[in-house]
């Protein structure tokens, strides 16, 4: 009956707390999910649920609060074995003993007598984060005093090391085999593990380890040697490493803010193709927490600010690498998305360009459009081969972003004079005086035309390269699904740029103008913002995040107020002129 009492106080207090609670931004549908999840544990204890049904109200609202609120229980840095090893010895060996099976003269004396850490049945559902609890607070009731005068992360490192004692070290190594040779459900990382009882492994692990041997031996290895790697591999292995080196840096905001951004260029943007083509909004939640990072750097947050911040990402990241088994339809769907992903918006233009000539009285000219776009080729190739030696990180994004705006600036040039001169007549005279020198030879070359055309193609082109060459790495003895996704999408997109040219055949030359004009509008305003997008990226532009709710990367629409901005102002450049030059002729007609 005390113990009810207790639990009932409890839950009261969370019910308390969890009014004053304020989720993360673009969360806010988890205030409403955590007062039902508080209610219900009220319910659940007060009606003397069983321990299971109390234990999965708990869980439920532990999730919300990690992915909802941003709550941090993990380490904000690697545990430490030999640290552990050593504060192990100095302030817990008297009383849990040596080997932590609490059989020494002073545990006899305790009352109730310490835990014996090699209790299968209680060591089960002991958690590094409920022994970094216990070691943070004390525990009521008993000789376990607390021990928050340590540094928490000797704390997490005492936490991880108690918790594994009662695994013996064969098995950790059978469990590090079969970490080597099977993908399982469970990140070997410290920021997964820490929140995990011994019990909840074993459930994660089971559809891949129904052997309970195997299990047991995985087991084992996630508590005895995983924790304390440092360096963590998998997909994200290169990512996890230059977030440990941003902790480590968090009181150097500029190096702390070098290191972040070579996290997400080097360490996910080459794997982003082939996590959108498996789950798109863990993508978006992947890059949202990157750009979080960065922007606390940039807003000179406190180390430990920082540090929160690189759990949070490391904790998506675990749920990347765990999101499971890739099959293998998944290389060929990933080059298929990547081919119509960056395809798609120069099919359009190609074709919008395309349309725009043959209805100006120009159709020759469609070969130097066709010209500047497949000089994009050859371009390619070679930037295949020099993507990890000249355009490496930043400097990728840099040159990325820098022909995006270029070629958003050509398109603005070309489609000002479209929107700008509908009526097609007049239209058709400007177009005659300012190409009447176009004869055969050098001089008749229009080349913003072919400018225009190579520069769109180009700068998808290294997006293309880039994202092909993770995707190989990514996915060995896939070759023939990845030409095969890429063929597909080239099919598609060439499919769509001939449709779109037959129509434009078809229709009187004023309302494809304007139509020529409008779609030429768009990419440069979606270009805009994907040249915004690369530039912050690639850490030459400041980020002011916003709600994740405006995030439409279709479209070139990304939450961060620099990017929107510069929409906004490209959407008025577009429309003020035309507006203006509409007037006098509206008025004249009135």
């Amino acid at each position: 009956a005390s113990e009810w009492a207790e639990q009932e106080g409890m839950v009261a207090e969370a019910r308390r707390v969890a009014t004053e609670l304020r989720p993360l931004s673009g969360h806010q549908a988890a205030a409403p999910a955590l007062a039902a999840g508080v209610e219900a544990l009220a319910h659940d204890v007060g009606a003397l649920a069983a321990p299971e049904t109390v234990a999965r109200d708990c869980r439920a609202i532990h999730k919300l609060l990690l992915d909802g609120y941003g709550l941090v229980l993990q380490p904000l840095a690697p545990p430490e074995l030999e640290r552990a090893k050593k504060l192990y010895a100095v302030a817990c060996a008297t009383c849990h003993g040596a080997t932590g099976q609490a059989d020494t003269e002073r545990a006899h004396t305790l009352k109730p007598p310490p835990v014996n850490f090699h209790d299968p049945e209680r060591m089960a559902r002991i958690s590094p984060a409920l022994a970094f609890h216990a070691l943070t607070f004390g525990v009521s009731g008993t000789s376990m005093a607390s021990f928050d005068t340590l540094p928490p992360s000797d704390r997490w490192s005492l936490a991880f090391y108690v918790v594994s004692l009662r695994h013996e070290d064969v098995d950790a190594q059978r469990g590090g085999e079969l970490y080597r040779t099977r993908r399982l459900p469970v990140a070997p990382s410290a920021s997964r593990l820490a929140g995990l009882d011994d019990q909840q492994l074993a459930e994660l692990l089971m559809p891949a380890l129904p052997d309970p041997a195997e299990r047991a031996s995985a087991i084992a290895y996630l508590r005895l040697k995983a924790p304390f790697v440092a360096q963590p591999g998998g997909t994200f292995g290169t990512a996890r490493r230059l977030l440990e080196k941003v902790s480590a840096n968090a009181g150097n905001l500029r190096q702390a803010r070098e290191l972040a951004i070579a996290a997400y260029l080097e360490g996910i943007e080459p794997h982003e193709a082939q996590l959108r083509a498996q789950d798109s909004a863990l993508a978006t939640r992947v890059e949202r927490a990157f750009f979080d990072l960065r922007h606390a750097i940039d807003s000179g947050a406190a180390p430990d600010a920082i540090r929160r911040e690189v759990a949070r990402a490391n904790l998506i990241l675990d749920g990347a690498d765990e999101h499971g088994t890739m099959g293998k339809s998944v290389p060929f769907f990933a080059a298929l998305a990547i081919a119509l992903r960056e395809g798609f918006e120069l099919s359009l233009l190609v074709a919008a360009l395309l349309a725009f000539v043959r209805k100006s009285g120009h159709p020759d000219y469609a070969r130097w459009i066709h010209l500047g776009w497949t000089a994009s080729v050859p371009a390619g190739v070679a930037t295949w081969f020099a993507v990890g030696v000249v355009l490496a990180g930043a400097q990728r994004e840099l040159t990325e972003g820098v022909l995006t705006l270029v070629a958003a600036g050509m398109l603005l040039f070309v489609s000002h004079f479209v929107l700008g001169r509908l009526e097609s007549r007049r239209w058709l005279q400007f177009l005659e005086r300012k190409t009447r020198k176009a004869a055969a030879g050098a001089r008749g070359v229009p080349w913003p035309l072919v400018a225009v055309a190579f520069v769109a193609a180009y700068r998808e082109a290294i997006e293309i390269v880039l994202f092909f060459r993770a995707l190989v790495l990514d996915s060995p003895g896939a070759g023939s699904g990845i030409l095969l996704g890429a063929a597909s999408g080239a099919a598609i997109l060439a499919g769509l740029v001939w449709a779109m040219s037959t129509l434009g055949k078809r229709l009187n030359p004023r309302p494809l103008m304007l139509a020529s004009g409008v779609v030429l509008s768009a990419i440069a305003i979606m270009l805009v913002g994907e040249g915004v997008r690369a530039l912050q990226e690639g850490g030459w532009l400041h980020i002011t995040p916003l709600a994740p709710g405006l995030s439409v990367p279709l479209l070139g629409i990304f939450p961060s107020l620099e990017g929107i901005a510069s929409q906004v102002i490209v959407t008025l450049l577009v429309v003020l002129p035309v507006w203006l030059e509409r007037r006098p002729h509206a008025a004249k007609v009135a």
